[in-house]
């Protein structure tokens, strides 16, 4: 699985914004930090709460029963195949533990799965990494 979504969450964002900033009648002129718009709306950035309802989602299959299809394949990895030139594309093993904040991919499909079995720590978990983003 390939995660390409991330220049179109990044679009977003920026749409988002520009939408801010034209309902508080600030130009890109004004040199006014994307930051401080998002403080004078009340709101947070877009990728957030995407990346937020992304864990969230993956903790709801995470704890279906282990014979759910769904369950089976949220988090696998190919085995087999071969690898093509140039950077390989992100998996979506990679992206979730680049999410949990786990940079070194020391966290396995196996842990992940054992820390969404406790829905407060999951619910403290996607908090903390959309957070910390």
């Amino acid at each position: 699985a390939r995660c390409t979504e991330l220049y179109y969450i990044s679009g977003g964002n920026s749409f988002a914004t520009s939408c801010y900033r034209i309902m508080l009648n600030i130009k890109r002129l004004d040199r006014v930090p994307n930051s401080s718009i998002h403080a004078m709306t009340n709101t947070k950035p877009l990728i957030e709460q995407v990346h937020r309802r992304q864990l969230k989602f993956l903790g709801h299959i995470l704890r279906m029963p282990e014979e759910e299809p769904a369950r089976l394949y949220a988090l696998y990895v190919p085995p087999h195949g071969r690898r093509r030139r140039g950077r390989q594309p992100v998996t979506y093993l990679q992206y979730i533990q680049r999410l949990m904040g786990d940079n070194n991919q020391d966290l396995l499909p196996k842990q992940i799965a054992a820390i969404a079995q406790n829905r407060s720590v999951w619910k403290e978990l996607t908090v903390d990494c959309s957070a910390a983003r």
